[in-house]
């Protein structure tokens, strides 16, 4: 059975909500002379109501519960239904929900009688007549097409919609149950109070889930929310699951950490005495041979199952990875490798089954990996592939900000913990409204999670229920950031890759393999055109637009390459050099017209051309007097172009356009591999000493002695800057203090008019996104090991970085 069963969920999930569900009996008859003395046998959910029409507006308000609108039990809390809505009790009032068979169920209205709490005289379309049976009057009162029946008992009315009800309680007939009656008379200052009876669920043809006796639950709700608390009682006379958990203390549930965001449901439940717990499974099947013990569980402290979207997968929590790593280790065989996660063989797939089941009933836990103290156990290595990358990416239940507005109603540790996800709940619940199809149609998407939690103390376990509306200020996951596609290459990717934008706006890959093997891939992972190149390509890919067409503008050590969309080399292109191009290829575009000027350095040689391949003529800066030691740059300072050039001597040229001299600077510098930028209307140079010069346009320099570590790195793009010491990443002045560890040199992008900042950490494997005001993006960190390029696609913004040695991913904002 690969999928978590669905019955069992429909036990433990919504129970307060409708007909609940689990049974005892035991009969010792007593009167008190109270209300509930008068509660009908067999009773499947008994509500305990303080103020009754104060309960039907709130229940009316209710976002979620006014889904059930169009059920009949929805209408009992109602004034839709006209014999409640001629009820006006003044104190406490109980209402019994009895399944008479599986489709048709039965109301018993209970609350001391007074001279005003059913006054029939001025309702119209009524009848009331007196029906005698075995010497007990009672009456059956008809309004429309409501039928009810009434008796009063020692100053008690009850009202129901069943007669055999009614002559059953008049005969003496009520819920003697001891379980029953201590929960009945648990204290609670509420209004609204659920007292809900086990009963048996079918798991398949030879299991059956008897979980506990009697749960008493306060209910709360708003317009919002719907949340409960209260506890659960188990009997010892006959086998229960919740008395599993008998001696075991709650440990803290960290699942949420590992579902993905997308998936449909989870459970889980822990232990600190795996040997206790196992035999208690036992004992609860009536089981008298003992299992074969793997030792696996010994060092786990929580185990469950989650439901994917197509399979499940199951998965423990060791309190000592090395420990159970090495329980495993006899029936795992290494298969493949995902993101440097190892994915195994496991020759035990029917091991969880075998010991936890009703709790675990899969039987197809083929594959198993670790991610941190996580072991997981999959169907297939594709799921495992899809919750490596969600737990890598963060896209998990743990992330989401539903999951946050949930949490708090929450105990941390707990026996027991069940989820579900994507308001999957209609499922669940339908079970109680076999018959209903206009219940099978309610739509939960604004209830994108609900949560129930049982925490086992001494004889009894406290519970917990919370279900909340998504509001406008909560996340969706599908708001969040999300892998679009994993694509692997033939070989080792060289470097890391690029994002272009083509002319309809999408976003293009540019990626080069050790080969030297130049790819082109679609915004939906499809590899468009791959060139086999003469080496690597020097710096990035630079992105150009020729006679309204996309291209692409590069050098390698040996060539100078302008390729179009197709891959196809322009005209004239691409040009052959003998001597050794030694800097990435700069591009320079004075006026945004598109009369591209392409800057190739050979050591100390400065070549420009045009779009034709032709040498520009008109730029007089042939040659320097020494190395050059960065690519050139182009700057715009007012109406003014520069051209800035560092060599290796130490020497800034400031060039105009024509290669003539324009700013003279005196001073020579150590030039490191930061980048020569504009700021504030002045030139900056950061040298290996990590001293910050500034030079004007008139050659004026200033020098700053940053008090920064050896890792520094400074970019600046229009208004914004970025800086990186250590792990201190300052954005345009704010901090942003990453976690200790090595990280890529920050770059920005400009996307839709506002500066994103990437920054990856290379040992961890994280990309963060900052915006321009430091703000960590929503879903990030994700999965990658290169530096990250951001762009504008068609649709959605989209980031790229290098996945595995070999793989590519894009990501979608």
């Amino acid at each position: 059975m690969g999928k978590i069963n669905r019955n069992l969920f429909a036990v433990l999930l919504f129970i307060p909500i409708l007909l609940g569900v689990f049974a005892s009996c035991d009969n010792s008859p007593s009167k008190t002379g109270t209300l509930m003395d008068f509660v009908p046998e067999n009773a499947a959910v008994v509500f305990k109501i303080s103020n009754f029409e104060n309960l039907q507006a709130d229940i009316e308000n209710s976002a979620l519960l006014s889904k059930f609108e169009n059920t009949e039990i929805y209408s009992y809390f109602t004034k839709k239904n006209n014999i409640f809505k001629n009820l006006h009790p003044t104190s406490q009032s109980l209402l019994s929900i009895n399944k008479i068979n599986d489709s048709v169920s039965a109301y018993t209205f209970i609350t001391k009688h007074t001279d005003k709490l059913f006054q029939l005289d001025s309702v119209k379309n009524k009848s009331v007549e007196t029906l005698t049976l075995d010497k007990k009057s009672f009456q059956r009162v008809s309004i429309d097409e409501n039928t009810a029946y009434s008796t009063i008992i020692d100053s008690v009315l009850v009202v129901s919609s069943s007669q055999q009800i009614i002559q059953d309680i008049l005969n003496g007939k009520t819920e003697r149950d001891a379980t029953f009656k201590k929960v009945f008379n648990l204290p609670s200052s509420n209004d609204f109070t659920a007292l809900l009876r086990g009963k048996k669920e079918a798991i398949n043809d030879s299991i059956k889930i008897n979980f506990t006796s009697w749960s008493a639950l306060d209910i709360n709700f708003s317009s919002e929310s719907f949340t409960a608390t209260g506890i659960s009682m188990a009997t010892d006379t006959i086998p229960q699951l919740l008395n599993i958990f008998e001696g075991q203390i709650p440990q803290q549930n960290d699942v949420a950490l590992l579902i993905p965001s997308d998936a449909k449901s989870a459970l889980s439940f822990t232990f600190n005495d795996a040997e206790s717990i196992q035999e208690k499974i036992r004992h609860y099947k009536g089981e008298t041979k003992p299992i074969q013990t793997t030792g696996i569980f010994g060092s786990v402290s929580e185990a469950g199952i989650i439901e994917l979207k197509q399979e499940s997968a199951i998965f423990i929590k060791s309190i000592d990875a090395l420990l159970t790593s090495d329980a495993l280790a006899r029936f795992v065989t290494s298969k493949s490798s995902f993101r440097e996660v190892e994915i195994k063989s496991f020759s035990e797939p029917k091991l969880f089954a075998e010991t936890f089941s009703p709790l675990i009933n899969s039987e197809k836990a083929n594959y198993v990996f670790q991610l941190d103290n996580f072991f997981v156990f999959t169907e297939s290595e594709i799921s495992a592939q899809q919750i490596i990358s969600d737990y890598q990416n963060n896209n998990t239940l743990q992330n989401t900000s539903y999951f946050e507005n949930t949490i708090v109603d929450l105990s941390t540790a707990s026996s027991l913990l069940v989820l579900k996800l994507q308001g999957d709940l209609s499922e669940s619940l339908s079970l109680f409204f076999e018959n209903d199809n206009t219940f099978k149609k309610i739509s939960f998407e604004k209830f994108p999670l609900a949560a129930i939690q049982f925490s086992y103390d001494r004889n009894f376990a406290h519970v917990t229920l919370s279900c909340k509306e998504v509001g406008g200020n909560v996340k969706k996951s599908s708001e969040k950031v999300s892998e679009k596609f994993n694509v692997k290459l033939e070989n080792t990717i060289l470097n890391a890759p690029k994002l272009v934008k083509t002319k309809n706006g999408e976003s293009k890959i540019v990626v080069q393999d050790i080969t030297n093997k130049l790819y082109f891939i679609s915004e939906s992972g499809k590899i468009l055109w791959s060139k086999n190149l003469d080496s690597a390509v020097l710096g990035e890919v630079e992105e150009v637009s020729i006679s309204g067409n996309k291209h692409i503008a590069f050098t390698t050590k040996s060539a100078f390459y302008l390729l179009d969309r197709n891959g196809k080399d322009s005209k004239s292109f691409p040009i052959k050099f003998k001597d050794e191009v030694t800097q990435p290829l700069s591009v320079f575009d004075y006026d945004n017209n598109g009369n591209y000027r392409f800057v190739v350095i050979q050591d100390k040689e400065v070549l420009m051309y045009d779009k034709n391949a032709k040498l520009v003529t008109g730029f007089g800066f042939k040659k320097a007097k020494s190395s050059i030691v960065q690519s050139p740059i182009h700057i715009r300072m007012g109406s003014k172009d520069y051209i800035v050039i560092a060599e290796e001597n130490g020497s800034l040229n400031i060039l105009s356009r024509v290669g003539k001299s324009r700013v003279s600077v005196s001073k020579k510098f150590n030039f490191s591999s930061i980048p020569i930028a504009e700021e504030d209307n002045t030139f900056v140079v950061i040298t290996k000493e990590n001293t910050k010069e500034r030079i004007t346009p008139d050659g004026k320099v200033s020098s700053l002695k940053l008090d920064v570590g050896a890792n520094y790195w400074f970019t600046i793009s229009g208004n914004t800057k970025a800086t990186l010491d250590d792990n201190l990443l300052r954005i345009n002045g704010k901090l942003a203090e990453l976690p200790l560890g090595i990280y890529t040199q920050p770059q920005l992008y400009k996307i839709n008019r506002n500066y994103y900042t990437t920054i990856t950490e290379t040992q961890e494997k994280k990309v963060y996104v900052f915006d321009e005001n430091g703000k960590l993006q929503n879903g990030f960190p994700v999965y990658g090991t290169s530096e990250a390029s951001l762009s504008q696609g068609k649709r959605t913004t989209n980031l790229v970085v290098k996945g595995g040695a070999d793989s590519v991913i894009m990501y979608s904002m």
